[in-house]
């Protein structure tokens, strides 16, 4: 696959928690497949709340790999954890991804292309690999962002996409409706404030270790009402 670079340093946001069976696999096919191309100053830098072993891990691979950055924090929940992230990113180029080892670093290269002509450029899951019940919710929720929303976008909550700071500066401090979705209002309103933004679909592999730091079984339910309630609430902004 061509690697077309971008001519900024990136600071790779990934959130962490008790991944320690995956995490050195994760971080060192990230660095073959992707960082070592990119230009000096790129950060790898992860939100890890773990208490397995993970942050000794990262600890160890940092003395190798200097670009690393680990902000310590509590079990706050994925919005806290991704707004730390992203309000912590020191580069003009942002890229946030997942630290599991389901998304796959080489597609990253179907992305960069479209970085000197788009603000938000979005990596859509193709044939995704979780459990029936999370490919079933993130289905209908793309269902309904569609009727409401009229995007073209698939799959808006997505975590593998590069965001460049004009674009990150103007929304993240409105982000409030979907706290469980912030990669979705992050697109969805990125979309209705003119800003450039492109999908691509990408890659998603089964999860080779535990099992999902996502939305649990027992509240799906819950958090698909508090989910539509955001998106109607979303919504009513932009109404005229």
């Amino acid at each position: 696959m061509e690697r077309r670079l971008p001519t900024l340093p990136v600071s790779f946001l990934m959130p962490v928690c008790d991944e320690i069976d995956i995490i050195e696999e994760v971080v060192r096919e990230w660095h073959d497949q992707v960082i070592r191309y990119f230009p000096t100053g790129t950060e790898l830098v992860f939100d890890d709340c773990s208490t397995d072993g993970t942050r000794e891990k990262l600890a160890e691979l940092r003395k190798e790999l200097p670009y690393i950055r680990v902000i310590e924090s509590s079990r706050d929940g994925f919005f806290n954890s991704a707004m730390r992230l992203y309000r912590g990113a020191r580069n003009p180029l942002v890229f946030f991804t997942d630290s599991d080892g389901q998304y796959i670093p080489e597609e990253i290269w179907k992305l960069t292309p479209l970085l000197e002509s788009c603000d938000l450029v979005h990596g859509s899951k193709t044939r995704r690999q979780d459990p029936y019940y999370r490919v079933a919710a993130s289905n209908a929720f793309n269902a309904i962002v569609r009727s409401l929303f009229e995007t073209r976008h698939d799959d808006v909550n997505s975590a593998f996409r590069f965001v460049k700071r004009p674009l990150l500066e103007a929304i993240l401090p409105r982000i409030r409706h979907l706290t469980t979705l912030l990669n979705a209002e992050l697109l969805l309103r990125a979309e209705r404030e003119n800003f450039r933004v492109e999908s691509i679909p990408v890659g998603h592999r089964k999860r080779k270790y535990g099992r999902s730091r996502g939305l649990p079984l027992r509240r799906f339910l819950a958090e698909c009402g508090r989910a539509y309630k955001g998106l109607k609430a979303l919504k009513r902004e932009y109404e005229p």
